[in-house]
């Protein structure tokens, strides 16, 4: 289900699964997109990862109340319907998405149902028999509030007739009469004119995780401008490979669910929906015009004894040009932790090429005709691609962009994200005379775009690096724990607390996590091995030291040589040299830092010049290293 899907997520407790099951039905019969299913709701981590992005983006949430929930003060329903709850907070107060469902006599008053479901009308479905009623005041629900000018919330208890949606949005005279739970006096008028009050607020936050801002400027979707709208069809496997069809089954999944991931950038289409289609289709362009996506993800399993190995596509589906591929080598059974990283990298890759088609779509259209979409597109894609070899133009080129982005809506959490990044990155100190002021535009994008979704990882991630340059060690640790503990299989926050430990004068502690993080991904980016050679060399393990150090050197491009944060791996390779007695290439590396950084000679220079956020800045041990390499004070 992705935010535009109009699907229905219903959240039962296990022992209502049977009329769960028939109201289900009796909604999928119209051709309702319901998230349902009896096995895979509760089928462990990846699944409780998906439902919780499912929730995230689904457009009505029905949670099914009964004397079971109410007997049950534990149970996977409950987790549901927090965090239905907590999303609730962000929307405006007419927008719908809470409809509860009471399918036996548990009364309304019932304190085990939280406070947020007793302020809206329960509708009462007997053993989960579903009228027809029913079933069209949902149609109407997820047309209105899928409206890009109009929304209707499911009826507040206590509202008077007058003050309803209009008739067409209930349930016609003639229609099979619905049973509602008797209106009581409603607790939350204060919260629900807070978020009255902050509807612009609330609704910029709901388009956001739905994908796309709702400004003026961007245009409405529609097959000929759907952009960054993708399908994963079901993976191929060899033919009559019972394992290998099992296999693909389930990558086909798990990429799915990590794609689905990227709600900030990307519209995922159900993958009800997609397995639907696929079955009755196979031609690119067909299945891209059924699903009313531009480009399709596809893999091809292939036999690689005793191992398989997955190449992943990207189609573009109007003119089935392969955009890009990525292959990985993958095992049988369950999709391991180490397969997935693989295959969320290689989406990384894929997904750019598709947004570089995006942008090229329109790359003849004066900046001035662009909306907030596309401007957040190009001005990405152009950094990205250039930031390396023209820092400050890249920079520059991709802030003007943003700005006219968040001229046109504020909001745009998309648009405050790039501006983070593109100010918080290390390529910063490559061109900039003032890196802290940046850091301070980078700082306040950053935290208006948390204000709209407190719990993002990725935010949150650049949050803890921010404390990092910040020198707020302590928050960033403590940080860096809270996501890792809400998803151990991240990699960033792996580093983030390794850094954080070894600046504490901790760096055993340190060292376990920068290991795990290298082995994870062994060819991850260089400033992971430059702090792997720096924990090893303040415990003391120079001959590591020195040996990651020379590695970090030679993966690292000029710019970042000659900059302040990642520069310095050359100083640790010297000083770890120096300590090793191998003199003549502690002197060599030294030259090699003066090349790089001219003018840079004594150790109070190299003080002065080394960023407070540099692995070991302020270690005297590394400045003795370097005393002990022939560098004067």
């Amino acid at each position: 289900m992705s935010g535009n899907s109009n699907a229905v997520f219903l959240s039962y407790a296990s022992q209502d699964a049977e009329p769960a099951s028939r109201i289900c039905d009796a909604l999928r019969t119209v051709g309702i997109e319901v998230w349902f299913d009896q096995s895979e709701l509760r089928g462990g981590d990846a699944w409780d990862a998906t439902i919780r992005r499912q929730i995230k983006s689904c457009a009505l949430f029905v949670p099914i109340i009964s004397n079971n929930t109410h007997s049950r003060g534990e149970g996977y329903f409950r987790l549901e319907w927090k965090l239905a709850v907590d999303r609730s907070h962000l929307m405006a107060a007419d927008q719908p998405f809470l409809v509860p469902v009471v399918v036996d006599d548990v009364p309304d008053t019932d304190p085990r149902v939280p406070e947020r479901f007793r302020e809206v009308q329960w509708t009462k479905l007997p053993g989960g028999e579903t009228p027809s009623a029913f079933v069209e005041r949902v149609q109407r629900l997820l047309e209105w509030g899928s409206a890009p000018s109009r929304s209707v919330a499911a009826t507040p208890r206590g509202v008077a007739p007058s003050t309803m949606p209009p008739p067409s949005i209930v349930p016609t005279a003639s229609s099979p009469p619905l049973t509602p739970v008797a209106a009581k006096p409603r607790k939350a008028v204060l919260l629900l004119a807070l978020l009255a009050g902050v509807a612009a607020l609330a609704a910029g936050a709901w388009v956001f995780r739905h994908g796309t801002a709702r400004v003026a400027a961007v245009a409405p979707y529609s097959i000929a401008d759907r952009r960054m709208t993708f399908a994963v069809l079901p993976f191929q496997s060899p033919a009559d490979d019972a394992i290998g069809a099992q296999t693909a089954k389930a990558l086909t999944y798990a990429t799915d669910a990590l794609q689905a991931e990227r709600s900030t950038w990307v519209h995922s289409s159900p993958r009800a929906s997609v397995d639907h289609a696929a079955s009755r289709m196979s031609g690119s362009k067909e299945l891209a015009e059924a699903l009313n996506v531009h480009f399709l993800i596809t893999g091809l399993l292939a036999a690689d004894a005793p191992r398989y190995k997955l190449t992943l596509s990207v189609i573009d589906g109007a003119t089935e040009h392969v955009l890009a591929t990525k292959e990985i080598d993958v095992g049988t059974g369950p999709v391991t932790a180490s397969v997935r990283r693989q295959i969320d990298d290689a989406l990384d890759t894929l997904v750019f090429a598709g947004l570089t088609s995006e942008v090229e779509r329109v790359r003849a259209k004066p900046v001035d005709e662009l909306d907030v979409r596309d401007l957040s597109f190009r001005a990405y894609v152009d950094w990205f691609q250039h930031h390396d070899e023209d820092g400050k133009g890249a920079y520059t080129r991709a802030t003007d962009l943003l700005k006219r982005a968040l001229t046109l809506a504020p909001d745009d959490r998309l648009a405050l994200w790039l501006t983070a990044q593109v100010n918080l990155c290390n390529c910063v100190y490559g061109w900039s005379s003032n890196p802290a002021e940046q850091q301070a535009i980078g700082a306040a994008a950053l935290d208006k775009a948390l204000e709209f979704d407190p719990t993002d990882l990725h935010l949150l991630a650049a949050k803890s690096l921010l404390f990092e340059l910040r020198g707020r060690y302590e928050e960033s640790l403590l940080l860096a724990d809270a996501i890792l503990k809400r998803d151990p299989e991240r990699t960033t926050p792996l580093v983030i607390k390794a850094r954080d430990l070894l600046k504490l004068g901790r760096p055993a502690e340190a060292l376990p996590f920068a290991i795990e993080a290298r082995e994870r991904i062994p060819t991850g980016r260089p400033t992971w091995v430059a702090l792997l050679a720096s924990i090893h060399y303040a415990l003391g393990e120079y001959a590591p030291a020195a040996e990651l150090a020379q590695k970090a050197a030679i993966e690292y491009d000029a710019r970042e040589l000659s900059n302040g944060l990642t520069g310095p791996v050359r100083l640790t390779l010297a000083a770890a040299q120096a300590k090793l007695g191998d003199l003549p290439r502690a002197k060599a590396a030294i030259a090699d830092f003066r090349a790089s950084v001219p003018g840079v000679q004594t150790i109070a220079q190299i003080k002065k010049w080394i960023q407070p956020a540099a692995d070991l800045s302020g270690y005297e041990p590394l400045y003795d290293g370097l005393r002990s390499a022939g560098v004067p004070d």
